[in-house]
């Protein structure tokens, strides 16, 4: 594997505490649900100007190859961007990005371990229980101050 595929998820990871202060900002201007929509429409208008420079494999016309419920993942995201634009000026974006790290981070041992939706699978060793723990412990801590 070369070493790019790490550094994504790491760099995508430090521009969330910027990203989801510049939603909740628009939050406050728009409403959560009508934030979270706008931003999705300015994400598809940027997404098909990177397709039309050719940024692009199979092409639209394969989604309806894809299982129906591969499509949901927009009203799931959507849907948990209005939410996290109501919650973060709750409980700040330092709590609310370690409570969803820590819950991805479970639910992706999980996805692995059964191989579920087609993920990579890999079982739920005690090692990676263990970094389970201890980023819900992190977790734990963040959102206790």
């Amino acid at each position: 594997m070369h070493p790019i595929w790490l550094l994504i998820p790491l760099l995508v990871g430090a521009v969330q505490p910027v990203v989801w202060q510049m939603n909740v900002r628009l939050a406050k201007f728009t409403g959560e649900m009508e934030s979270a929509v706008l931003l999705h429409v300015v994400g598809t208008i940027v997404g098909l100007g990177w397709m039309s420079v050719g940024l692009r494999q199979a092409g639209l016309g394969a989604a309806l190859s894809a299982p129906w419920w591969a499509l949901l993942g927009g009203a799931i995201g959507v849907t948990a961007m209005a939410g996290m634009n109501r919650a973060i000026p709750e409980v700040g974006v330092g709590a609310a990005i370690a409570l969803t790290v820590a819950s991805q981070l479970v639910a992706a041992v999980v996805f692995e371990h059964f191989g579920l939706m087609g993920s990579l699978q890999r079982p739920a060793t005690l090692a990676r229980l263990a970094g389970v723990l201890l980023l819900a412990l992190g977790a734990w801590l963040v959102t206790r101050a």
